[in-house]
């Protein structure tokens, strides 16, 4: 498709295409860098979806023009580069934090974080502008051909190296809203397909084509209305349901130290945690649930901990995450872990365990098991994360249904598995049979930026994907109870008491009852997979070259 040849299209579009297409060299790079991160403002806190479409549509333009050039591979693919990495950098900053706890020792490798994450996952991006490229056209078919790709590499994304689905397009609509409720036809991967599509839409509205192509360049912004009105429609009517309430009382509690405190003084991070149970009116079978990593210890080991708690917990169920070891034949492994605790006749027993299974990459798998390389990589990194990258945690056996005797039964996610969909549908046995979800998470490590902010978002739609209320735990993250829609129904609030710098939450709330088993928990990602096929037969549906 030659740059140059731009006919009519729609009046004051055609100016502004003309300009944003011819848009090459280090200029084109750096204004796609610019969309991109434009792009990331469609995300939580923010939710302002219009930035999507905007971005989406000045990429496919640009794209137009690099598909003129002679070595159209190559200048597609870095401009879905630059692309990418304009909405890396601004959506994931927050994963330097760890490298400003010593920033004497640790901030020349901020590059790492900064330059080197974003850059590899723009790569995929790249990847697929360029793929896409070889069936491109002037016609509206590209749209598609760009909603299939990208979809291809959210997908790819969500699962290369273990995987980090982080602000997938989906999830550009607030959680609970009536667009987040799609994601439980057809999960947050057919949403982002659909999203894609929806965003990008509009850019057929000027090309190269003849006058007489008007009403087949409008034909893709009308099924984005279409898909929009009825999304819109549908979800609304959806959430017409009240919320229905059970019996069960939860608690929520999470003490808020900061990460850089937590092992200058674990006798007060107890002292906080022990003071809560002591203080907090509760009554027999209420369920306690505290974070991830609540305590700096492995709390199955410490019988201090573990008689102090005791002595406070009473006729309840306490729901922790913590770190355990095992040791095997003289070698130690590591594990992180959810526990449950319940009063007995002369102690504290643990009545249920679950094991962390996606472990995050760097951070909790060892780096020897990345990379041959990982051994060097991990002795740059942050000593507060330096052994974890080293010998790391062993992963759990799988996703699991817990099912405690005096408990709704439920699924446990740990932090980083929170983000993965199919955790919910894999768990065993018997994935229907849980109740609700307990999400624990140690969002400290993300500061106090956009990170934890985006990890809420993307837990709600684990709830909405699968009916099942949410309650989710977050060191100073969002500590809330989410019912099956994805809607917060309470929030922790701060307490009293707090030591200097900390920000405890607390709430007490109902544990909502679970909705009726969702098409995408039945059918997983068909709906995803036929879209796909929809989309190539729409493109060549209107194909030309």
């Amino acid at each position: 498709m030659s740059e140059a040849r731009i006919s009519h299209g729609f009046g004051p579009l055609t100016s502004l295409y003309e300009a944003v297409a011819r848009t090459g060299g280090l200029t084109g790079m750096l204004f796609a860098a610019l969309l991109g991160a434009f792009a990331a403002l469609g995300f939580a806190p923010f939710h302002l979806s219009p930035t999507l479409a905007i971005a989406f549509i000045g990429l496919v333009w640009m794209l137009d023009g690099a598909r003129g050039h002679k070595r159209w591979g190559r200048s597609m693919f870095a401009r879905g580069w630059a692309f990418g990495f304009g909405f890396f950098l601004v959506g994931m900053y927050w994963t330097a934090q760890p490298f400003l706890v010593e920033p004497e020792r640790h901030a020349i490798f901020l590059w790492m974080p900064l330059i080197a994450l974003p850059g590899g996952m723009a790569l995929i991006w790249g990847a697929a502008c360029a793929l896409g490229g070889a069936f491109w056209s002037s016609s509206p078919s590209r749209v598609f051909i760009f909603a299939l790709f990208m979809g291809l590499a959210e997908l790819a994304r969500g699962h290369l190296f273990g995987g980090f689905p982080w602000n997938l397009a989906g999830t550009t609509w607030t959680p609970g809203a009536p667009l987040s409720q799609a994601a439980s036809l057809g999960g947050v991967y057919w949403l982002t397909l659909v999203t894609l599509l929806i965003m990008a839409a509009p850019a057929t509205l000027v090309d190269t084509r003849a006058q007489k192509g008007v009403l087949l360049r409008a034909v893709p912004s009308v099924l984005a209305i279409a898909l929009l009105a009825f999304g819109w429609a549908w979800g609304s009517q959806r959430l017409a349901t009240d919320t229905e309430l059970t019996e069960r009382s939860v608690i929520l509690i999470d003490a808020g130290v900061p990460q850089a405190e937590k092992f200058e003084n674990p006798q007060q991070v107890l002292a906080r945690y022990s003071e809560f149970l002591r203080e907090i009116p509760s009554e027999p079978g209420d369920i306690l649930i505290w974070p991830e990593g609540a305590l700096p210890s492995y709390l199955l080991q410490d019988t201090v901990a573990l008689d102090q708690i005791s002595g406070f917990l009473g006729p309840r169920t306490l729901i922790t995450g913590t770190p355990r070891v095992s040791t095997t034949s003289g070698a130690a492994n590591y594990y992180n872990s959810v526990a449950v605790f319940q009063t007995g006749a002369l102690s504290t027993e643990l009545v249920a365990l679950y094991d962390k299974h996606r472990l995050v990459p760097f951070g909790e798998l060892a780096a020897t098991r990345i990379v041959p390389f990982g051994e060097s990589i991990s002795g740059i990194l942050p000593s507060a994360i330096q052994r974890m990258a080293r010998s790391g945690f062993t992963p759990g056996a799988g996703p699991t249904v817990l099912y405690p005797e005096t408990l709704p039964a439920f699924i446990p996610l740990i932090c980083y598995e929170g983000l993965f969909p199919e955790m919910l549908r894999k768990a065993d046995p018997r994935p229907e049979n849980a109740e609700w979800i307990v999400v624990v998470s140690n969002d400290a490590w993300f500061g106090g930026g956009m990170g934890p902010a985006q990890h809420y978002n993307q837990n709600r739609y684990r709830a909405i994907e699968s009916g099942l209320p949410m309650a989710r735990v977050a060191t100073r993250g969002t500590t809330a109870m989410i019912d099956g829609y994805g809607r917060e129904l309470a929030r922790g609030n701060p307490v009293a008491g707090d030591p200097a710098g900390w920000r405890s939450s607390v709430v007490r709330t109902a544990l909502p009852a679970k909705l009726d088993r969702t098409p995408y928990q039945r059918f997983g990602g068909t709906f995803y997979w036929l879209s796909l096929v929809v989309c190539l037969i729409l493109a060549f549906a209107c194909w030309r070259r």
